[in-house]
């Protein structure tokens, strides 16, 4: 089936949206998802599905934008009805089934083979070029189901943006003609600050730039080789919330909280998490015993009284020391968690302001330099796979199941992590017919020594099941 022209029907008056310099341009890349439908799908026809995401596209009319880096260095994100970046939207027939695509837990990999996927863009964006901000491919399966498939730029949309604007679409396939703009997406504009050329020094310590290597070769310098032949391997797995609350309990029970202190599910889930992933890569010797550092991905927006939904990922990652005994002595558990959680609480509204300016500061020394893309050169020090160092996104509140065409909610979305030691936290398929789920789905990569210890940890084992791999 063929590719289907979004240039059709754009909406007729342009639009500009004025959008943070800082943080979202520290996660240049694209973000796939695929979401699993079961049969019978009558619903989702291609002329309804095309019709529906043109209505949804009318309400958010910055998928169709381009970026633009200013004379003064700040940066927009532009829609023009004479110069858009209109989407891409294919649909496509495969011979396997949503049956055999459960039976093989929704692998990712199998997804690729069977050309349910769509290539990644490298998300490289210049003062001339860009590429699209959504992609969108659909695939009808042998036996009825659908597998949908969508990517869109993750600088300008972070996950909760791009399962809201899929769940507006579902709902405007539902309801053809409703093209209000969803709340979901709302932009929102901070001041970019322009100093003279200060040093690239008084950042946070979690934030790193090199602006003397071009960004391939930090991100070549930053990953370790592989030691497995075999690369890395990805699996899904369960926490249920039941488990979830019985870990609070055990650290709120643990006498290790002082008066006055708590920890929050995502403190425990976090704690856990690091705790089994880094004991895994030591016991299969992928990394040398020792000290580890755990960090916990932060959005920025409430402390700083941004829209919480709004446009671009102004994420930070809080980081925190973790000692070998801890992470290897399943009973230190509580004294990690406790740890985790005070690693949150410097990331005020003060201390994410003063990053975000010193950010806004580097970009413009940057480009006044003659650095181009001065973004790509800043770096989250746990990205660096050379070092010990496990990263924790819990993104419990994403309306990942959300996106319901009329023939009922999907039951399995799938969404890649390459990055080994970093785990993506989303919530699992509602119950029944509520939107409440009952477990978290942990999207673990890990190198496969790594792997095959964390499925035989007994900690492990005791709180997760397997979902996918």
């Amino acid at each position: 089936m063929a590719k289907i022209d979004m240039g059709e029907l754009l909406p007729k008056e342009p639009v500009s949206r004025r959008i943070t310099g800082d943080t979202q341009f520290m996660f240049q890349f694209y973000k796939p998802c695929i979401h699993y439908y079961p049969p019978p799908s009558s619903s989702m026809s291609t002329e309804k599905l095309r019709l529906s995401l043109v209505t949804a596209l009318q309400g958010c009319p910055l998928l169709f934008g381009r970026f633009k880096i200013h004379p003064d260095l700040t940066i927009s994100l532009d829609y023009d009805p004479l110069n858009p970046n209109p989407p891409t939207l294919e649909f496509a027939r495969a011979s396997v089934t949503y049956s055999q695509m459960r039976s093989q837990s929704f692998s990712y990999a199998v997804a690729k083979q069977r050309g349910l996927d769509m290539a990644i863009p490298d998300g490289t964006i210049t003062r001339g070029f860009d590429l699209p901000m959504l992609m969108v491919k659909v695939t009808y399966l042998g036996d009825g189901g659908v597998a949908l498939f969508s990517m869109t730029n993750h600088v300008a949309f972070d996950g909760n943006a791009m399962f809201s604007f899929i769940a507006h679409w579902a709902r405007c396939n539902r309801l053809l003609g409703s093209v209000d703009v969803p709340a979901d997406l709302e932009s929102y504009a901070t001041s970019m600050v322009t100093c003279g050329n200060k040093p690239l020094v008084g950042g946070p310590v979690e934030i790193s730039v090199d602006a003397t290597r071009t960004p391939k070769e930090i991100a070549v310098g930053n990953s370790k080789a592989v030691g497995s032949a075999e690369g890395v391997h990805a699996c899904v797995f369960a926490l249920p919330v039941a488990h979830i609350k019985k870990l609070k309990t055990v650290v709120e029970e643990s006498g290790v909280l002082g008066e006055g202190e708590w920890v929050s599910s995502n403190n425990v889930v976090a704690a856990f998490i690091a705790q089994c992933v880094a004991r895994a890569n030591m016991e299969a010797q992928v990394y040398e015993s020792g000290e580890w550092t755990v960090f916990q991905a932060l959005d920025m927006r409430r402390p700083l009284g941004l829209p919480a939904r709004g446009l671009g990922s102004p994420l930070i990652l809080a980081e925190c020391r973790a000692s070998a005994s801890e992470i290897m002595d399943s009973n230190q558990f509580s004294l990690l968690a406790r740890r985790v959680r005070g690693s949150v609480d410097k990331y005020r509204g003060e201390y994410l302001q003063g990053a975000m300016d010193w950010m806004n500061e580097s970009y413009g020394l940057l480009a006044r330099e003659g650095v181009l893309e001065p973004w790509r050169h800043f770096w989250f020090t746990a990205l660096n796979t050379n070092e010990r160092a496990v990263g924790v996104s819990c993104m419990n509140r994403i309306p990942v199941y959300d996106a319901d065409f009329g023939a009922g909610r999907p039951t399995m979305a799938r969404s890649f992590n390459p990055r080994p030691n970093y785990v993506i936290v989303f919530p699992g398929p509602p119950v029944g017919g509520s939107l409440e789920y009952e477990a978290l789905h942990l999207y673990v990569t890990l190198e496969r020594p790594a792997m095959e210890a964390l499925r035989a940890d007994k900690q492990w084992n005791g709180m997760c099941s397997l979902v996918s791999e």
